[in-house]
């Protein structure tokens, strides 16, 4: 059985969590990346001070954007100019279905013109080339939407 491939993926907690993982597991990367001006023996770090320093981070969804937008230019700057035709279900509270197109004039185009403005997690996935999957979850359906691109 085939998997897709993850192409970019927009969750802050998922983000966070992961950051906080990593770090617990890695308390001498975290006194170089993170507290990189103290002075501090990685021993004397606490899971506690981590967390707290992720959950009190304010730039933190920024830093994740930017990662996210990375990928998405990364993956789609090839198809600049190119036309994609949308496939959309379980849209909103109505769990709607319905498609779109449009044409993608910067890589961020393929999440604004699917994406609610809302808070949302989005996941990105590359069925084949030129064909992708997109899951969207927030307050209106939080089970997710499911969307189906195709670069024309």
């Amino acid at each position: 059985m085939e998997t897709n491939e993850l192409v970019a993926e927009y969750d802050v907690s998922d983000y966070m969590y992961n950051q906080i993982e990593f770090f617990k597991k890695d308390k001498q990367e975290f006194c170089v990346s993170i507290l990189w001006d103290e002075e501090r023996e990685p021993e004397s770090i606490t899971d506690d001070e981590i967390e707290e320093h992720f959950y009190n981070d304010y730039y933190l969804g920024e830093l994740h954007w930017e990662d996210f937008t990375y990928f998405l230019d990364e993956e789609f700057k090839q198809y600049i100019g190119k036309d994609v035709y949308v496939e959309g279900k379980n849209m909103g509270w109505r769990n709607r279905t319905g498609h779109k197109e449009f044409t993608i004039n910067e890589t961020i185009d393929v999440f604004r013109e699917i994406a609610p403005e809302c808070d949302l997690t989005y996941k990105m996935e590359k069925v084949k080339d030129g064909e992708y999957e997109v899951r969207i979850s927030h307050h209106d359906s939080p089970m997710g939407e499911y969307y189906n691109l195709k670069i024309k």
